[in-house]
């Protein structure tokens, strides 16, 4: 198996309302943003289940607390 999906696979995977507890935002916010480029774009499982691999939500909120941006989180 190819190093880079052997990687992404072995990620924890995250749900809307894992996300919903860890940012403290609901999910049409969470919409808004990653339709307008502020937060990563979801994958989608089975079709409609929509999901985040856990290092990139993790980068995200490291890289929205060292911007200091007021609007997230």
């Amino acid at each position: 198996m190819i190093e880079g999906v052997q990687q992404l696979i072995s990620q924890k995977v995250l749900f809307v309302p894992d996300l919903e507890k860890m940012i403290g935002r609901n999910r049409v916010t969470l919409r808004r943003w990653w339709l307008t480029g502020k937060f990563p774009r979801p994958v989608k499982l089975n079709g409609t289940t929509l999901a985040w691999h856990s290092d990139e939500i993790d980068e995200w909120i490291e890289q929205t607390i060292l911007n200091g941006e007021k609007d997230a989180l």
